[in-house]
Order: C-alpha cells, then sequence, then structure tokens
C-alpha cells in the first residue's frame, strides 16, 4: 500500500504519494529540506527506538564497507543542508509501536506520514499547495 507524506514549510503544503521502497528516502529527503543535521537524524531514531544502523555518519560508513563491502548496496548517500553527509538503509522495517512513535516525532518537524488504504492509488504523485495564513 502507498503512503503519503505531507511536509509543511515555507507557508505550503507538500504531498507526496510513494510506495514502501521510496517511503525511508522521502522522510529523509523532506527532513533534509526542513534544515536537519546528522545529530538530528540520530535523535529521532533514538527517540523512535529504532535500529541506528538506518542512519549512520560517514565515518560509520566507512567501517561499516571495510568490514562488509556488501552491504553498501543497501545504503544511499545524501548530503545535508550544512554540508554533512550521511547515509541510510533504503529500507526501513518498523514495528507498529515503533511507527507511532516515529510519526509523532516527525510532527515536530512538521512532517506526517500516513498509510493509504486505497491499493490501486498510482505512486509519486506529487503536490505543492499554498496554505492559507
Amino acid at each position: 500500500m502507498p503512503y503519503q507524506v505531507t511536509v509543511i514549510r515555507n507557508d505550503f503544503r507538500y504531498e507526496a504519494i510513494v510506495p514502501r521502497s521510496e517511503l525511508a528516502y522521502t522522510i529523509i529527503k523532506a527532513l533534509r529540506d526542513q534544515g536537519a543535521t546528522l545529530d538530528d537524524y540520530q535523535s529521532l531514531l533514538e527517540q523512535s527506538q529504532l535500529n541506528s544502523a538506518h542512519i549512520l555518519s560517514d565515518a560509520a560508513f566507512q567501517q561499516l564497507a571495510d568490514a562488509h563491502p556488501e552491504m553498501t548496496l543497501i545504503y544511499e548517500a545524501m548530503t545535508l543542508k550544512n554540508h554533512q553527509r550521511l547515509y541510510f538503509h533504503t529500507n526501513w522495517t518498523v514495528s507498529n509501536t515503533n511507527w507511532q512513535v516515529l510519526n509523532s516525532e516527525l510532527k515536530k518537524y512538521q512532517i506526517d506520514v500516513s498509510t493509504l488504504t486505497t491499493p490501486n492509488q498510482r505512486y509519486f504523485v506529487k503536490r505543492k499547495i499554498a496554505v492559507d495564513s
């Protein structure tokens, strides 16, 4: 089933409908656009009781790559607004309990994620809507 990610930023509401395979990337990109730092990402993982290996610093990723080169296939890199580089696991597995906590943590960044129950909903629908003052 698809997910809807809604972000409030600069007097606009951005909405994206994405498949599960793109959910982690969409959340991480939304946080980056909100100005999150590597510490913010790691705090979000900790508060949501998620695996700390979901997001790695450049140094931690290099250690992982040296020890297990095959693991580099399931990580993607992103540069943050403050020029920090992070690596994220492309397929997050989140239990229902942790999902609720993660979603409440994301709300602090004006990001809301919901599951759409329409199985035939088209993916990659993106909208930018002005927020009325």
